[in-house]
């Protein structure tokens, strides 16, 4: 990220072909409006569709010369390659394995980490894998939540980077295990519950950093009784978006907005679906990956199938919440879809 007051407001990085906002001065990449919008794009401040290239504006002297600067910059010659960054030295110490084979190696085809050589597996992602999996291979669903909690403390006790949880799926049949862990400003991740208080009325959505790449997936969302307002519950199907919006705002999000409606690319208009709730029940999140179609239910009860299209047979996908003003939810994952939704959700 630059400093120079000329930064894309989708990627943050200095705008490329740069086009203005007429209405609010709001500045992107050319490509990023195109990637993410297509030829009809808009403001993601205040959703106008009135842009100028920046050749067209007063900036266009300044804009071209702070172009020129990034572009000449060159790194200094030296004689010698210049030491590996502390970052790197840290990760080549944590890759020095044992000569002992990981316990999953059959899968993973990894020797043991000396990090986890307790456990004899070969790094965080074996080490969830081999708790996990006895539980579900028991159908023990109520104390997977319960296991992943402890991992998380231990993860912390050990200082490891944090793995992508999601890739548990093509172990366990679409049942994944994902976190929310990238979200908009004022909002709190604290294990399984998301919370938003502040005293502004702009909705912000809390994320996974990884997608789900194929198969049938079920999550659930429970609103906390703290929960002063509706919020929107699905998916999107990029990661290239202003958190600081509603994922559904956007073409790629697709969201069960709890006023009772669904909304798909606008932050005003959407068709009546659902229930209407504000901090009571839990909401159940069917993705079907093979079909691309989604579908929620709501304490129990199957709402229909909410949309089908192609866009949602593609991986990456993210579990998406939009919060306002002062909301929060706990979300339940790695669990099977129930028996009496699938009979539905399948017809």
């Amino acid at each position: 990220m630059t400093d120079s007051g000329f930064e894309c407001s989708l990627c943050m990085k200095l705008a490329m072909s740069a086009q203005i906002c007429e209405k609010c001065g709001f500045m992107y990449c050319k490509q990023c409006l195109l990637e993410i919008f297509g030829h009809n794009y808009e403001c993601v401040q205040c959703q106008s569709k009135q842009f100028k290239p920046i050749e067209q504006s007063a900036l266009q002297e300044a804009y071209e010369e702070i172009l020129t600067k990034s572009q000449i910059i060159l790194p200094p010659k030296i004689d010698k390659p210049p030491p590996e960054p502390p970052v790197v030295i840290e990760k080549q110490k944590l890759q020095t394995f044992l000569k002992e084979n990981c316990i999953n190696f059959d899968i993973c085809k990894s020797n043991i980490n000396p990090i986890f050589q307790n456990e004899q597996v070969c790094s965080l992602e074996c080490l969830y894998f081999t708790k996990i999996i006895q539980l579900y291979e028991q159908q023990d669903f109520a104390n997977i939540r319960k296991e992943i909690i402890n991992l998380e403390k231990y993860q912390t006790l050990k200082n490891v980077q944090p793995i992508p949880q999601v890739g548990f799926s093509q172990y366990l049949n679409g049942n994944s295990i994902f976190t929310f862990n990238r979200c908009g400003p004022g909002i709190q991740i604290i294990q399984s519950t998301v919370i938003l208080q502040e005293e502004e009325y702009t909705f912000k959505t809390a994320t996974s950093s990884v997608g789900f790449q194929n198969g049938i997936h079920f999550w659930k969302i429970i609103p906390l009784a703290m929960t002063k307002n509706e919020m929107k519950i699905g998916v999107s199907t990029s990661d290239k978006y202003d958190l600081k919006t509603a994922f559904s705002d956007y073409n790629f999000g697709y969201a069960f907005y709890t006023v009772g409606q669904f909304r798909n690319g606008s932050n005003s208009n959407g068709f009546e679906y659902g229930v209407k709730f504000t901090n009571t029940g839990e909401v159940g999140v069917l993705l079907d990956m093979n079909r691309g179609v989604l579908a929620f239910s709501y304490n129990g009860n199957f709402l229909g199938k909410a949309i089908a299209t192609e866009a949602l047979k593609k991986g990456p996908i993210y579990p998406c919440v939009a919060l306002l003003h002062q909301a929060g939810f706990e979300f339940q994952c790695g669990l099977p879809a129930p028996q009496n939704l699938l009979d539905q959700f399948l017809k």
